[in-house]
């Protein structure tokens, strides 16, 4: 099997197990729209914060170092789960200790106790078993599918069940511990490697984990910084509508498009130095996303009011024009995530820390000045923002892989006019006569398969002669059973 072939059957497992994961969290998230207040949603964006904060510096990059690695073999896994364990236990010990202070500087009391609990999953996740980490090197995805279903499902029941029974924060709280839980429980009916605790490969591990974890807290500010001056700014309660609707924009990124590039970190890693087939790759894979993230940028942009009003139901409206700028944060941050595994594929973390630290203190610099005035004004400029940070990280890609940033944009050219064309004939059809889930349906249905269709004729039309339609129309047909695939081509196998 050819490794684009492994690559797209590998990123097509992931989305069917995201889209069943995903699907759970986001049937979870309106379900709870409709039991929670904004003041419990701006409490559980405090916790998600938090949470994600912690979960960041005990980041060890565990999974890239294994995955980039030329050669495994069990003490780097021994040593990768070691790690984990003793970071993960010690930051949840400090943790609790912190929590009443951080319970009075966002000015919540119940804050304490929610985090302390919170914090649980830290240690308990940890426990899991690193042979998984072997499965996604070697783009075995199809045992973690069970167990990742298992996972949320669980969790599912957990949180709406809690939800139920008391409609407060703490059905997040309790779901996260359950999932933590359903993870490390699971992952030792998956993998028969059995772990010993060693730090025999400290040195090595943390001269590349370091970087890593570095990153991710400069990263963690970039991405949290507009949620943190709302809540500083505006409330506790904005805070839970702001978060609440860019959660919503970001839905489909995190359920399914990040997910889906993952295996690009192991199919890069393997041909970072053949600067013909790395150009390549990167080239295809950007010019796929790009695809993808037009049709759902374009909906989310003209449709926000409806969207919001369907989605999380009309007690949300006062929040659905902050749609239109989220919808600019999500292709970014879509694609600003496959750009970051690139960079960790070639092995220049150092590169993307720097660039993370200079464009976190630009971000914060601006939105202090220019975007306190109103919660509009704050995610109009988060969103420019983060489209000016991509380009220039797509830039910097292109300098050290010279994929082509021309060619890149012609591959992409069907995809923009489909989108343009699917919204232009949408937005102009009248629907007075339909109540808003039927409307939503309706314009949702009509934008997908006018788009699926100005698209294939786009890139009928305008890719026939290029390398890369050529490697897709293979991989496809191999894929559905209908003949070989052909070898990939000599510029970009």
């Amino acid at each position: 099997m050819s490794v684009s072939l492994k690559v797209i059957k590998s990123a097509l497992l992931l989305l069917s197990t995201q889209l069943i994961q995903r699907g759970l969290g986001i049937v979870s998230t309106l379900i709870l729209a409709r039991l929670l207040t904004p003041d419990d949603f701006g409490v559980i964006a405090l916790i998600t914060i938090l949470l994600q904060l912690f979960e960041l510096l005990v980041e060890t990059g565990n999974q890239q170092y294994i995955v980039q690695k030329d050669a495994v073999d069990d003490l780097d896994l021994n040593t990768a789960w070691s790690m984990d364990i003793l970071i993960k236990t010690s930051l949840a010990v400090i943790v609790v200790l912190l929590s009443p202070a951080f319970a009075a500087f966002f000015e919540e009391p119940d804050l304490a106790l929610a985090v302390s609990v919170a914090a649980l999953a830290l240690p308990i996740r940890a426990l899991r078993n690193p042979g998984l980490m072997r499965l996604a090197r070697d783009l075995n995805y199809r045992p973690l599918f069970r167990l990742t279903v298992w996972q949320k499902l669980l969790s599912f029941c957990a949180v709406i069940g809690f939800a139920l029974f008391q409609a407060s924060y703490w059905a997040i709280v309790l779901g996260n511990l359950v999932s933590a839980t359903v993870l490390a429980a699971g992952s030792y009916l998956l993998h028969r490697h059995r772990p010993a605790f060693t730090l025999a490969r400290l040195r090595e591990q943390w001269g590349f984990s370091q970087w890593l974890l570095l990153r991710g807290l400069v990263g963690f500010t970039r991405s949290q910084v507009d949620n943190l001056l709302v809540s500083r700014f505006f409330g506790t309660q904005a805070l839970g509508g702001y978060n609440l609707v860019r959660e919503v924009s970001l839905l489909p990124a995190l359920s399914i498009l990040i997910p889906m590039s993952e295996p690009l970190l192991a199919a890069t890693a393997q041909v970072k130095h053949r600067q013909a087939q790395l150009a390549y790759r990167v080239r295809l894979s950007s010019a796929l996303m790009i695809t993808l993230l037009v049709p759902i940028t374009v909906f989310l942009m003209l449709f926000p009011t409806l969207t919001v009003e369907v989605l999380l139901g009309p007690q949300w409206r006062d929040y659905a024009d902050l749609l239109r700028p989220f919808g600019l944060f999500f292709f970014t941050f879509s694609f600003f995530a496959l750009l970051s595994d690139v960079v960790i594929a070639l092995g220049k973390v150092r590169a993307l820390l720097l660039f993370d630290l200079v464009s976190t203190a630009v971000i914060l610099s601006l939105l202090l000045v220019l975007a306190t005035g109103s919660l509009p004004q704050m995610a109009w400029a988060r969103g420019w923002l983060a489209v000016a940070t991509t380009w220039v990280l797509l830039m910097m890609i292109r300098r050290w892989t010279g994929f082509g940033l021309a060619r890149l944009a012609y591959l992409s050219l069907p995809a923009m006019l489909g989108g343009a064309g699917a919204g232009t004939l949408t937005w102009s059809l009248a629907l007075p006569w339909a109540p808003p889930l039927l409307e939503f349906l309706i314009r949702g249905s009509l934008f997908v398969g006018l788009y699926a269709v100005l698209l294939l004729v786009g890139a009928r039309l305008l890719l026939a002669g290029q390398e890369e339609w050529w490697q897709l129309r293979s991989v496809v047909r191999q894929s559905l059973g209908r003949g070989p695939a052909s070898r990939e081509p000599p510029s970009a196998s």
